[in-house]
């Protein structure tokens, strides 16, 4: 069955993590993603990530399976006509070079507006395509530097990015939401229109609440260390006997049974955290306290008596214990596809589940330049 986005096709002109898994989603929601690659040499994507023992790169597999590659050089003219060419028969044309680039080229909003007036021109950049820095050449760990995040991560005075490229993904997902709404958009108008957005937007956004409190408050925030800055009721990991545990905040209609349930009733009954007011003002002590007996039991029996109390917990996993978690196998969180290289390839899928027009997640990525002839003659060329 085919998913919801199939009969749209997209001219995908992106590079690296953040544009590429934008248009890979829509790849695995039925959309046919045409990726432009540079002749002899492809995007930048295809040398990272790279497994040493096969020399196969998992950072292209995870972010472009789906999609039909097509080589072009559009530093030349005659490449950059064809790419207007193939967008008159395209639905959306994305990118995320930084500003100026595409114009360029000859391959502006304007140029693509004329080829077709209907295109959703979807453009992702580092810092925006305004101001002072929108040519600036930019990627994760600087969007994360310049968003805030960094200076809230950790719990030491040093700049600590997350372990992953968390402003890269939420972008892509920014992305996302942005083409499929210009695309409901011209269902109604008929016409195409530009979406714009950037790392440093989405990474802003995604702390929208936080960066509002700083904005009202003028308050800054200390380090997270190993909770959140204003989520203080237990809001914390804790070390157990054999690895951690996640609490995810023990509000005041749980913190009775929560200390029944880890044997520490004297905690509820101590004037010191009898009340709300205090656990607040005394929550470093308090966690403390917590650390040194949760550390006395594994987390597997600290999960068994929290559960039943519903308490918000959770087990801190590394990667092969959350790829092998019953939770996540369950919910096809990961699935397996037959790769002709590598043999069976375990990938994280779409994380839309559609009951009636399902993603395809197993398709393998394309090798370079494999499907020019057959794309070029489709549309006639």
């Amino acid at each position: 069955m085919p998913g919801p986005l199939d009969g749209i096709r997209v001219l995908d002109l992106t590079i690296a993590q953040q544009g590429p898994y934008a248009t890979m989603l829509l790849a695995d929601m039925g959309a046919d993603v045409i990726k432009i690659e540079r002749p002899g040499f492809g995007e930048v994507g295809r040398a990272l990530g790279i497994d040493r023992s096969t020399g196969f790169s998992a950072y292209f597999l995870a972010i472009n399976r789906g999609k039909r590659s097509v080589t072009i050089d559009m530093q030349q003219p005659k490449g950059r006509d064809l790419v207007l060419r193939l967008a008159q028969e395209c639905d959306v044309v994305a990118h995320n070079f930084r500003g100026g680039v595409m114009e360029g080229l000859g391959l502006s909003y304007e140029a693509f507006q004329a080829a077709n007036p209907a295109i959703i021109y979807a453009q992702a950049t580092a810092f925006g395509a305004r101001g002072p820095m929108a040519a600036k050449p930019g990627n994760d760990i600087l969007a994360q530097a310049m968003s805030g995040i960094m200076s809230v991560t950790g719990d030491t005075a040093t700049p600590v990015p997350m372990g992953a490229a968390v402003s890269d993904h939420i972008s892509a997902l920014t992305m996302t939401i942005g083409i499929l709404a210009a695309l409901l958009a011209r269902k109604t108008t008929g016409r195409g229109q530009r979406v714009d957005t950037s790392l440093l937007a989405s990474t802003m956004a995604a702390q929208s609440w936080e960066l509002t409190h700083y904005m009202m408050t003028k308050e800054m925030p200390e380090k997270a260390g190993r909770g959140h800055t204003h989520l203080l009721w237990q809001w914390y990991t804790y070390r157990t006997a054999d690895g951690w545990i996640a609490l995810g905040g023990v509000d005041p209609s749980r913190w009775t049974r929560f200390c029944e349930a880890i044997g520490r009733p004297d905690l509820n009954t101590d004037d010191t955290y009898a009340n709300i007011g205090t656990r607040l003002r005394d929550r470093h002590r308090l966690n403390t306290i917590l650390d040194e007996h949760l550390a006395t039991r594994p987390t597997a029996e600290w999960m068994a008596v929290l559960e039943p109390k519903d308490v918000f917990c959770a087990p801190v996993l590394d990667y092969d214990e959350v790829t092998s978690h019953e939770q996540v196998l369950a919910n096809d969180y990961t699935q397996t596809m037959s790769h002709p290289k590598i043999g069976d390839a375990r990938i994280i899928p779409c994380p839309i589940q559609f009951s009636d027009t399902p993603a395809d997640s197993t398709r393998r990525e394309p090798a370079l330049g494999e499907h020019t002839e057959e794309v070029l003659a489709e549309f006639g060329l």
